[in-house]
């Protein structure tokens, strides 16, 4: 069984997805918090920062603005793990 689940990160201009994210750190409204597979269903505010994902092979990091996290993950259900981080603004942060 599959520890990752998908990850958009939406702007009003680009989309960034991802289909193996294994942990996400957002900077949320009450400092930073982490997703996982299977984490409970929330909507958390999100403040300017940086969101970094590790994904199955790799990591990376975008800075971003205030926006939402809307975080559907419900094992009872045959539905993928979803996560959408709705922000106005994001930029991959080049290693």
């Amino acid at each position: 069984m599959s520890k990752s689940f998908k990850l958009d990160i939406v702007t009003p201009v680009k989309t960034f997805s991802f289909d193996d994210v294994t942990y996400a750190k957002c900077p949320g409204d009450k400092g930073y918090f982490g997703i996982m597979k299977n984490h409970t269903n929330s909507i958390i505010n999100l403040t300017e920062g940086v969101i970094s994902l590790k994904l199955e092979k790799k990591e990376v990091r975008f800075s971003c603005s205030y926006g939402i996290a809307d975080i559907n993950s419900d094992p009872s259900d045959d539905l993928e793990d979803k996560v959408l981080l709705l922000v106005e603004n994001a930029e991959e942060i080049e290693k």
